[in-house]
Formats: C-alpha cells, sequence, structure tokens
C-alpha cells in the first residue's frame, strides 16, 4: 500500500519516492566491459559510439554519396572520351585495293605483291604507322592518275614496352620502284596512283617492315592543330625569316594569298626564340631553300612536332581535352577505332619522354640527288641506297638486324656492302 499524506486543504496525496536504480554493463563480443554505470529505472539507456556504429552512422552515408559522384564523373569521362574518338574520320579498310598502273589501267594491288624470303621484322610491342600529309584528304584518282601527291611521308613507331615514339621522315622526291610501273620515280607519285594503300605497300617493300595502318592529315590543316595548344615556341634564325625565295615570310605571304587575306598578315619580325602561332609554325616547317635543303625542312618538320607534343603535354587537363577535341577533327585513319583508343587513352599518358626520336630517309650518305635524264628529262630527284639503310632502320626502330630481301636497285644510288654499314644507337644517324 502506497504511502500517502494530507496537504493543508485535507486533500489526500501519494507520498513522492525516488525511482530505482539499475545496474547496466556495456560489453563486446570479446567479453571486455565498454561502459559500467547505474541508471534510473525506466530511463533510456544511451548506447556507447563505437567502431561500428560510427561506421553505419556516419562513414557509410559518405561513402555512398562519394561512390555517386564517383559513378557520375566516370559515365561524364567515358561519354566525352567517347565524344572524342568519334572526331577522327575513320575510313573502312579496304580489303582489295585497286591502283593505276604504267598502262592507265585499274587493277588489284593484291596481283602485284609477292611474299618475302626472309621474314620481316617484328618486335613484341612494336607498332609502325605511316602518317601522310597531303593537300586534300580525299584517296580518290582518276583514270589518267591525276590525284593527290603525298607532301609528307613519315612512318611512326610506337613502343608498347618503352613508351617511346619514333619517327622516319622519308623525303617525297626519293626514288623507289612502284608496283605496275617499270621505272622508278619519285615516291610521293604512288599516293597519286593508288592513295594510302599503294603508298603502304611501296614503303613497306623499300624498308622491309610492317606498317598496321595509316593516317592523313591536310597539310594546313597543321595550322589549326599548333592553334589549339596556343602556338609553339621555336628557336629560329634571320636567314630563315627573311630568305628568298622559300623562307618563312615569303611561305606565309603565299599562304595568305590562298586564303585571301593580306599577304603581310601574320608576318614575322623577330629571329631566336620567339612564338609562333599555326599559320607561322606551318611556314616555317615549309622551309627548304635555307641550309640543308630538303633535310633541312625534314628537320624543322621534326622540331614542330616535338615541339607541339612538348606544349600539348604541359596544358592542363581541361586544356589539353579542348586541344584533342580540336586536334582530333584533323585525322582520318584506317586504324581501328578500338585501337585509337587504346594508343590516345592508354599509351600516350605512358609515354615516358615528351620527345620524338627521329631518323631521316635518305640517311646522310646513303644516297645521292641532283638533276638526272636517265630516267625522265632534266628531273630533279634523290637517288637513295634503300638495301644500305634497310639494317640502320632496323637499328633505329627495333635495336638489332635481321636478314632481309635485297630491294631492286635505284638507278645511279651509292651501293654500300653490309660490312661496310657501321652499327648504330637508336638516336645516331649515321654518316658515310
Amino acid at each position: 500500500m502506497s504511502e500517502e499524506h494530507k496537504n493543508s486543504k485535507g486533500v489526500r496525496k501519494p507520498v513522492s519516492k525516488e525511482p530505482e536504480q539499475i545496474h547496466v554493463q556495456h560489453v563486446n563480443a570479446k567479453g571486455k566491459v565498454l561502459s559500467d554505470k547505474k541508471v534510473k529505472k525506466g530511463k533510456k539507456v544511451k548506447k556507447p559510439w563505437t567502431f561500428k556504429r560510427v561506421c553505419l552512422r556516419i562513414l557509410l552515408p559518405i561513402v555512398l554519396v562519394l561512390a555517386i559522384i564517383a559513378g557520375g564523373l566516370y559515365i561524364a569521362f567515358q561519354m566525352y572520351k567517347e565524344h572524342l574518338l568519334n572526331q577522327i574520320e575513320y575510313i573502312p579498310r579496304d580489303t582489295n585495293p585497286t591502283f593505276i598502273n604504267e598502262e592507265s589501267s585499274v587493277v588489284e594491288l593484291s596481283s602485284y605483291t609477292t611474299q618475302t624470303s626472309n621474314a620481316i621484322i617484328e618486335e613484341e610491342g612494336i607498332h609502325n604507322f605511316l602518317l601522310i600529309g597531303i593537300d586534300s584528304r580525299s584517296k580518290k584518282y582518276t583514270e589518267n592518275g591525276t590525284g593527290s601527291l603525298a607532301d609528307v611521308i613519315m612512318v611512326m613507331s610506337v613502343d608498347d614496352n618503352a613508351g617511346t615514339i619514333k619517327l622516319l621522315t622519308i623525303q617525297r622526291d626519293c626514288y623507289v620502284y612502284i608496283p605496275g610501273h617499270s621505272k622508278p620515280q619519285k615516291i610521293n607519285a604512288a599516293m597519286n596512283y593508288g592513295g594510302p594503300e599503294l603508298l603502304s605497300k611501296v614503303v613497306e617493300n623499300h624498308l622491309r617492315l610492317e606498317l598496321e595502318g595509316y593516317a592523313y592529315v591536310n597539310f594546313y590543316n597543321m595550322e589549326k592543330v599548333i592553334d589549339a595548344v596556343d602556338g609553339i615556341d621555336l628557336e629560329v634564325t634571320k636567314s630563315e625569316v627573311n630568305h628568298v625565295p622559300g623562307g618563312l615570310n615569303e611561305n606565309l605571304a603565299e599562304q595568305n594569298r590562298i586564303l585571301g587575306v593580306p599577304e603581310d598578315t601574320y608576318k614575322v619580325y623577330d629571329s631566336g626564340m620567339i612564338h609562333l602561332n599555326g599559320r607561322q609554325a606551318v611556314a616555317y616547317s615549309r622551309i627548304r631553300e635555307v641550309g640543308n635543303g630538303v633535310y633541312g625542312r625534314s628537320e624543322r618538320q621534326v622540331k614542330v612536332l616535338n615541339a607541339l607534343l612538348s606544349k600539348f603535354a604541359d596544358l592542363g587537363t581541361i586544356k589539353k581535352l579542348k586541344a584533342l577535341d580540336d586536334i582530333l577533327q584533323m585525322i582520318a585513319t584506317d586504324v581501328p577505332k578500338e585501337d585509337v583508343e587504346d594508343y590516345a587513352f592508354d599509351f600516350l599518358p605512358k609515354v615516358r619522354k615528351m620527345e620524338i626520336e627521329s631518323m631521316g630517309i635518305p640517311i646522310d650518305g646513303y644516297s645521292r640527288q641532283g638533276m638526272f635524264s636517265d630516267v625522265r628529262e632534266n628531273e630533279w630527284s634523290i637517288r637513295p641506297d634503300w638495301n644500305g639503310m634497310i639494317p640502320l632502320v632496323q637499328d633505329f626502330l627495333y635495336g638489332e638486324r635481321t636478314e632481309f630481301d635485297r630491294v631492286d636497285e635505284i638507278p645511279k644510288a651509292p651501293k654500300h656492302e653490309e660490312e661496310d654499314i657501321p652499327k648504330t644507337s637508336s638516336t645516331e644517324e649515321p654518316n658515310e
């Protein structure tokens, strides 16, 4: 029976009593006491903040939010990557390419292809591609043999294992034997007769290597590529700037006339280390009347490419993606889209040295050049010793030499016996 007492008005009121206390312990799974205290009976007991509770109540929501953000960023990146890849023009590979022979007949290239006795040198992880600079990206030709000539011819060698890029620059005036034509002629004519497929076959035949595809770009579109990275810095001499004919400013004036703008647009007044925009850099790369002629021109082209690659590497992520958006629009290739993705997003980030190693073809001392009339009357041409250069090209690309089928000799070209060809490292260019 509960205790009661009367108040001043005689009303009975129960006597208050202290709540009963109970003893509470929190013990973990290992039997360790986490807390030990007395609490009032009927009062809600707060659980202590264990690691598990912290994870469930605080960390888990944070992780979920971060996962959602990461998932969204990944999807956005994949969508933008797809956008970039779609800027390239992909050319379906022609399984049965044709070309024009010397009788002006359209014939199948496969009918002029022969198997070599010696296997073509191969190295796992090394891939070779043909790069072509022309005035028009169309590979079409007419029955009388008129069409686009190759203005720039290069072999780009990508080494997945070493993370390097190498370039062989081939002078367009080099004499070669084109399938279906009995007399030798300049290599850029192959593009005229049969497009990139025929040009690829000619390069393979004369360097005894395998090409995995080609890419080409309108030569003057290089202006937009360089402008996409905000121009490049190059060391330019006074002679290169002002030489007449064929100096930088004269080449620039010619391009301005084509574009219908004043001839002195972007005229260069300085020399030394100067900043060039796209049009100025293209004019610089076309100089061939200063210094070592066509060889100097190739050296300038490589300088421009190295400066472009270096500038691209220094861009921030946003600017780099914007530049890629512009650059990829200039490319047409028969390399499958999935392979382009591998090189653009897997290989390029692994490149160890943002500098292109280069070798010029013909190699110094392995050709004769000048005006000749033995094949065509008063034609200026370069007569290379292809058999002498093949071992040096193998050294440069693969670091080793193998036996190869000899190439038909070019008239009036010098001849080097194998024992006379020096061993070279991948970065040296030999002298005779």
